[in-house]
């Protein structure tokens, strides 16, 4: 069995940490918008998952109840997209700080 060189592999958690700075940054470009009503409610989030803005039609804001649950209903929306957009991004960051999908190799287990 190989020994595991353990310099590459601090280098490597060294480039993964950098790496997973970037797809911080990443991830406060991305914004992501849900709707419910129709589209009468709107709401757009970042990929840290903030809400940035709700945007209400005029013509629903005489039903108060109705508009709360749209905009709960629009921001979670909103917020599961920025998830499944955010886990792509880190998808994307891990396979590359790896090397691909065989982690292992890159460490020398199972050699």
């Amino acid at each position: 069995m190989a020994m595991l060189n353990f310099n590459d592999m601090m280098k490597q958690l060294q480039q993964a940490g950098a790496k997973m700075q970037d797809v911080q940054k990443q991830l406060e470009k991305i914004t992501a918008e849900g709707d419910a009503g129709g589209g009468m409610v709107k709401a757009t989030v970042s990929g840290k998952q903030k809400v940035l803005s709700v945007t209400i039609d005029p013509e629903v804001l005489d039903d108060v109840e109705m508009v709360q649950d749209l905009v709960v209903a629009a921001v979670n929306s909103a917020l599961e997209k920025a998830a499944d957009l955010a886990r792509g991004e880190l998808s994307k960051a891990a396979g590359s700080m790896l090397g691909g999908d065989d982690v292992l190799k890159n460490f020398n287990f199972g050699q």
